[in-house]
């Protein structure tokens, strides 16, 4: 922190009065506030605890009014106590280092002040839904904007975590998520098919990785893994060899006991997905055999068992955008942040439900992972599904406005998805550098800074 003393005349033009909860009384007068080092956006030279004056340049001083506006503009975005624009004020620490003051709140998109205040103070989890919507509500290139600020603040900008997800055990599933082709209530062309063996998995792992993915996610068409004891001894000794090959491993095997969350840890498991898919209102919309609630206490199993929680949810299932916010904020909300938000755009697949959608814009993927971005700074914001449907600039877009993370090969389960071949490319094009999975172990690490090195070199 630095300390700011700024003096001022308490002599104004409008003689005695009361401004806010500070007497104008004849005469000098001075406050003391504390501001971080990048108060007003700019980073000063000045040491921790030091004090600077702050003086303004301009022949008349500024309203006490102007002040204030100036000193609760730091303050959480605070209301000012005059609608009086400091814009105009310029001013010196002490030394000749000018700058202009910020604009009062009241010209600031949220976006623009809910950024500064998430880079200042980092990730939060007392968003309130009004605040995640008047972010979300920005105007769409600021909201980029201060997207893409967040994101170079928490990550390296140019980093792109590649991830392949395969279908192990494909259709046949009891629930009627009204958007997945693998329910077995709807009429999709969709062939069950029971879990994959051992060795096809980990040929399937070993391509991925060869094409540069440095985590491979298994997905099961399953409400849960109550009593399918043996499939999910299958599946740990999965995870353990995948773990082996030094890739991150993920699960999605429906809902959890946390039992099995512990299991699945000790077998080496990075992290668990399990989607909120939409808001609570409009969940049931979508889902009727399996609840909210549920879905969170599985989140909650995985996060005590000390996995990762990747969570995300799907836009253009005909929710309204108060529940893409409503989404947001629950994501937003939780204990910990998950450490994976995918970010999805409905695939409308012929016999399921929402086979009529129509197909979601740009402009809608890129409010989403921006708002993400600068309510959830941390996580790994990831371009999903659907993402076949965009063009390379349109994706150059998502990626400036936050994400982090795609997943890469010919299928996503069992919808289409841009091949290795074509996001190799796309890195090259767009300057983007894969980023090395991240383990606990030091060997590990050495193996994923390899892997890295080996994947850098092939694309060039």
């Amino acid at each position: 922190m630095v300390m700011i003393e700024s003096e001022r005349d308490a002599s104004m033009e409008n003689g005695d009065s009361e401004n806010g909860d500070l007497s104008t009384a004849r005469g000098g007068a001075r406050e003391v506030v504390e501001l971080p080092l990048q108060f007003l956006r700019h980073k000063t030279k000045a040491p921790p605890h030091s004090t600077v004056f702050l003086r303004p340049l301009l022949r008349r001083r500024p309203s006490v009014q102007t002040m204030l506006a100036i000193r609760s503009a730091f303050r959480g975005g605070a209301r000012p106590v005059s609608a009086s624009s400091s814009s105009s004020l310029l001013f010196t620490l002490g030394y000749s280092s000018f700058f202009p003051a910020p604009p009062s709140p009241s010209s600031s998109s949220a976006a623009a002040v809910h950024a500064d205040r998430t880079i200042i103070e980092g990730p939060r989890n007392d968003w309130s839904r009004d605040e995640i919507k008047s972010i979300y509500d920005s105007p769409v290139l600021d909201l980029l904007f201060h997207g893409a600020q967040v994101h170079r603040h928490a990550h390296n900008f140019r980093e792109v975590q590649q991830c392949t997800l395969l279908s192990i055990k494909t259709g046949g599933c009891s629930e009627d998520c009204s958007y997945c082709p693998q329910s077995s209530r709807y009429s999709t062309g969709l062939k069950a098919q029971k879990l994959m063996t051992k060795d096809d998995v980990l040929q399937a792992a070993q391509r991925a990785k060869e094409a540069g993915s440095t985590r491979f996610c298994m997905g099961a068409a399953w409400r849960d893994t109550v009593g399918r004891k043996t499939n999910f001894s299958q599946i740990l000794e999965y995870v353990k060899e995948i773990r082996e090959m030094g890739m991150e491993v993920c699960c999605t095997l429906g809902m959890l006991e946390k039992q099995q969350a512990i299991e699945l840890k000790n077998a080496g498991l990075t992290a668990y997905n399990h989607n909120l898919d939409t808001s609570r209102e409009y969940y049931p919309n979508i889902i009727t055999t399996r609840t909210y609630d549920e879905r969170l206490k599985t989140l909650e199993h995985v996060r005590d068992a000390g996995i990762n929680v990747c969570s995300g949810g799907i836009i253009g299932l005909g929710e309204a955008e108060e529940d893409r916010v409503g989404l947001l904020h629950t994501l937003a909300t939780l204990p910990t942040h998950p450490e994976s938000v995918p970010i999805n755009a409905l695939i409308a697949v012929k016999g399921t439900p929402l086979q009529d959608q129509k197909p979601v814009e740009i402009w809608e993927m890129i409010r989403m992972i921006a708002t993400a971005r600068i309510v959830m700074p941390k996580a790994m914001v990831r371009l999903s599904a659907g993402r076949v449907r965009f063009s390379m600039p349109e994706q150059a877009l998502c990626f400036l406005a936050g994400a982090n993370s795609i997943f890469t090969g010919e299928k996503l389960l069992t919808t289409p998805n841009n091949d290795f071949d074509a996001d190799q490319l796309m890195f090259k094009m767009l300057g983007l550098i894969p980023k090395a999975p991240s383990f606990d172990d030091d060997g590990a690490k050495h193996d994923a800074a390899e892997h890295c090195e080996e994947a850098i070199s092939s694309s060039g």
